[in-house]
């Protein structure tokens, strides 16, 4: 007889699986581990700031997304070089591979017949998949198909956001989410999302501004990958940032996999208390709102101007919307298997009302919504999840999420944070489908060419060393 499983511990990477296929929890999670990832990566990222955080980002997405340690092959000079990249601890590379979930091999090249990432100047051998950008343009694709960019680093982001596409490729593949997924070309820019990959303006513009202060609210899978993201600007003086972060919540065990910086030492701790030690140890400081948003909140003086809302609800979207921020920028993303992968970024102030951008689910909405997920729960999937029906419905009731989902979400948000006090093309909205990406333009709405820098902001020379 089958082991009961305990509803609250299943992760929600399994939870694709399991209300897609009514795959059992246990079996997914193995298959899952059986699929580690390999990393190739070449010489010329040690003195690439750019390449190193793209290998960073994919270390820690594959660790938490397959649930199994990363291989990295590199050779033994660039194991033991700096590293450059302040979200990993580690002084050399090696060091920060290990810290990340990953392993460092640096006697044999990458003999897996399976996709594998490659990243700088290393040959391609089998399945490589290369991951590579210039400016705000990402890429990523067969690497006998796509050859590298100029790697410039006008946005650090960029690297980032590519290593979130370089997963979410193989996880595609690997969950037959997307038959092309590994075997396509994706192109495209965090600068101009709404233009094809080919267009030479996706590259953009180098920044000169970082933002010295934010306010971060919800620090579950989409607030966690902001803070990756800001720390990812390695800002110049970190002393002089300040960072407000606001979330009621403590951590729970499948935040472990979703959560880019969640560690299994703070399980049952405020998330407030964990963002905050991982951000002070590199050097920024912080505040803490350990408190519930409603309609009655407000932004005082002494708090950051500019406001990441990373909330899963649209009621406190509205309610921050109202609470007196020069900015807020906003992402949303799909909760359930058929749109886990969906992500709407929507900027305020914003020409359309707040009840647009975040309406309230309607009776008709919610009805086929529960009706979803009775059907869910009938097709078999839920019965070996022990005998706790109020468990399996509570269950039933949470969102999916993979990683590398809330990381490209998260680059989003801090580009348009970039732009808007750069004085770049800032958008009020953008909608992707993350495993339907290629070359196409994404649906966007651009708010301005080239708009004002957001009045208020605390900035910050950015770094030249990108």
């Amino acid at each position: 007889m089958p082991v009961k499983l305990v509803p609250q511990t299943i992760s929600r990477i399994d939870k694709l699986l399991l209300d897609r296929d009514a795959a059992r929890p246990d079996e997914s999670r193995e298959r899952r581990a059986s699929r580690a990832l390999g990393i190739a990566v070449g010489d010329d990222a040690m003195n690439s700031y750019g390449l190193q955080l793209a290998l960073l980002t994919a270390v820690n997405l594959s660790a938490r997304t397959f649930g199994n340690s990363t291989t990295v092959y590199l050779s033994a000079d660039l194991a033991d070089c700096r590293n450059r990249v302040p979200v990993a601890r580690g002084v050399t590379l090696r060091e920060a591979i290990v810290d990340l979930g990953g392993q460092v091999e640096t006697a044999v090249a990458v003999t897996d017949e399976r996709p594998y990432l490659l990243l700088g100047n290393v040959e391609p051998v089998g399945r490589a998949l290369r991951v590579t950008f210039d400016g705000w343009k990402i890429a990523v694709g067969p690497a006998l198909e796509l050859g590298r960019m100029k790697e410039r680093g006008y946005c650090p982001l960029a690297g980032a956001a590519a290593a979130a596409i370089g997963l979410e490729e193989v996880f595609a593949e690997f969950a037959s989410i997307n038959i092309m997924a590994t075997r396509r070309v994706v192109i495209t820019s965090l600068w101009r999302p709404d233009l094809e990959g080919a267009d030479p303006d996706g590259v953009g513009e180098p920044i000169t501004e970082v933002p010295n202060e934010l306010a971060v609210f919800g620090l579950g899978h989409l607030g966690q990958a902001y803070l990756w993201a800001y720390v990812a600007l390695c800002h110049p003086d970190p002393a002089t940032a300040k960072v407000m972060m606001c979330d009621d919540d403590a951590l729970e065990l499948p935040n472990l996999e979703t959560g880019a910086i969640a560690s299994a030492h703070w399980l049952g701790e405020p998330k407030t208390r964990m963002a905050a030690q991982w951000l002070e140890e590199r050097g920024y400081r912080t505040r803490l709102l350990e408190r519930f948003i409603d309609g009655r909140f407000q932004r005082i003086d002494r708090d950051p101007s500019v406001a990441l809302s990373g909330f899963d609800d649209n009621c406190p979207r509205r309610w921050l919307s109202a609470a007196s921020f020069a900015a807020m920028f906003d992402s949303g993303l799909g909760a359930e298997a058929f749109n886990f992968d969906t992500i709407a970024y929507r900027g305020w102030p914003n020409s359309r009302p707040a009840a647009d951008l975040w309406p309230i689910e309607t009776d008709d909405e919610l009805k086929a919504r529960e009706a979803r997920r009775r059907k869910i729960l009938a097709d078999g999937g839920y019965d070996d999840l022990g005998e706790d029906e109020c468990g399996r419905l509570r269950l039933a009731e949470k969102s999916v999420a993979v990683p590398f989902v809330g990381m490209y979400a998260a680059c989003t948000v801090l580009a348009e944070v970039l732009k808007a006090i750069n004085g770049g093309p800032v958008f009020s909205e953008i909608k992707l489908r993350l495993c339907s990406l290629n070359t196409s333009a994404s649906p966007a709405r651009l708010a301005a060419e080239h708009a004002a820098p957001v009045r208020g902001a605390t900035l910050q020379a950015a770094r030249a060393d990108w």
